[in-house]
């Protein structure tokens, strides 16, 4: 996790990979359309998995 500074403000896009553990493969602000846009992204980049969105505080936002 990154420094305790700013952790509400950041959100990980992450992926499921097909063994079911989670990978973060970007930070975004906490901005809807940032978020929107990084899990599009996440999902396709990596097709048939999962996308998800979590704050600093390990809380799921958004899952695609």
């Amino acid at each position: 996790m990154r420094g305790m500074v700013g952790a509400f403000e950041q959100v990980q896009a992450q992926f499921q990979s097909r063994s079911g553990n989670w990978s973060t493969v970007m930070w975004v602000e906490n901005l809807p359309q940032n978020i929107t846009t990084a899990m599009r992204t996440v999902a396709r980049v990596n097709p048939g998995c999962r996308a998800r969105a979590v704050d600093g505080l390990c809380r799921v936002l958004d899952l695609l």
